[in-house]
């Protein structure tokens, strides 16, 4: 083609000459793919934890105790596993606390239903998951 032609642009609408593409468009899709791509990768990681766990229900046994029923739920069933579960007194100071150290092997794919008895110095409330690992 003629240099005019790609100069002028009343020729270049007659002869239907499209303009050079931007190249910071493509590099902004470019980004923004990436961008994307990571938001869908850290909300599927942030909705599946390593361990998971959601208190059923506790049952006050006597003064000095009460039970405590949870559920579990883990990725790797081939690591060692623990949750620290406490109990609280009506003033919600912890009263007592437990780790429920689960080994490696014994916990099935899915839910497990655990249940764990924590001594207390005084009478308990209510009782509580403060950490699963």
């Amino acid at each position: 083609m003629h240099p005019k032609v790609l100069s002028d642009p009343i020729l270049r609408e007659r002869y239907g000459i499209k303009a050079a593409k931007n190249p910071r468009y493509l590099l902004a899709g470019i980004l923004l793919s990436i961008v994307a791509a990571w938001f869908v990768w850290s909300g599927f990681n942030a909705a599946n934890p390593d361990v998971r766990s959601e208190l059923i229900s506790f049952k006050v046994l006597d003064d000095q105790s009460i039970s405590i029923t949870y559920k579990i739920t883990v990725r790797d069933l081939s690591k060692d596993h623990s949750c620290s579960v406490v109990a609280r007194d009506i003033d919600k100071n912890t009263i007592g606390q437990v780790s429920d150290l689960m080994p490696a092997g014994t916990l099935l794919a899915g839910d497990n239903l655990r249940t764990v008895e924590i001594t207390t110095r005084l009478p308990a409330v209510n009782a509580g998951i403060t950490s699963c690992q």
